[in-house]
């Protein structure tokens, strides 16, 4: 996507309001900072790509922008971050479901790529452009886990890495009716029901090291609904 694109149609991603780092969009300062970066780059032997300001990679799923920011102090350099499509094309950005069946909650074991190994979590998934959170959220039980959903609770969003990912995390607490199969196209292959101090267990433990799953039990634990 286009940067000035971005700029122009998403202005409150580059707002400097009551900014402590902020953003510059001027097309002469970039210029002048790169020419000194490509040079410095090009001294200590590093690729100049490095000095590239914009969109730097997109694909189906995600963009990830590089800025060139100011300090508090003035120093001057590229920062990135990382927004859904989904999120910038009127979607949820990512939807997790703490799923909830008669006291027990339920927990899918799904394999992982960025870590290479299996994590006990709750059903989450991204965004879908112009679909709202809840709907995603019913779209994503029902696809993972074939779910039947009584009533979805918002417990409210969250980000998950605040020194890099702008997205907002919609969080639900979802009361289910019935489960059926999992969806193991997805890397997911079984599913548990368990209490929530078995579930707390399994957190202190390190048994759940996912960190939406330890977020939405959180939410739904001081609202006192779990």
């Amino acid at each position: 996507m286009d940067y000035k694109k971005l700029i122009a149609s998403y202005p409150e991603l580059f707002s400097n309001e009551s900014a402590l780092i902020r953003v510059i969009t001027d097309p002469d300062e970039i210029a002048k900072w790169q020419e000194y970066k490509f040079k410095d780059l090009e001294r200590s032997g590093n690729p100049p790509e490095w000095a590239n300001i914009g969109s730097v990679f997109e694909d189906p799923y995600v963009i990830i922008i590089r800025d060139l920011v100011e300090f508090p102090g003035g120093y001057r350099n590229g920062y990135i971050r990382l927004y859904n499509r989904a999120y910038l094309e009127g979607g949820a950005a990512v939807v997790v479901m703490l799923s909830e069946k008669d006291g027990k909650i339920l927990l899918i074991r799904h394999y992982r790529h960025a870590t290479r190994m299996f994590h006990w979590e709750i059903p989450r998934g991204f965004g879908s452009s112009g679909v709202d959170a809840i709907s995603q959220a019913k779209m994503e039980l029902f696809e993972e886990v074939n779910g039947e959903v009584v009533e979805m609770i918002d417990l409210g969003v969250l980000y998950q890495n605040t020194g890099l990912d702008g997205n907002p995390v919609n969080v639900f607490l979802a009361r289910m009716d019935a489960v059926g199969e999992v969806e193991y196209e997805e890397g997911i292959n079984e599913l548990i029901w368990v209490s929530v101090p078995d579930l707390e267990k399994m957190i202190a433990d390190s048994d759940i090291t996912d960190g939406f799953t330890i977020a939405a039990y959180t939410k739904a634990k001081l609202k006192g609904l779990i």
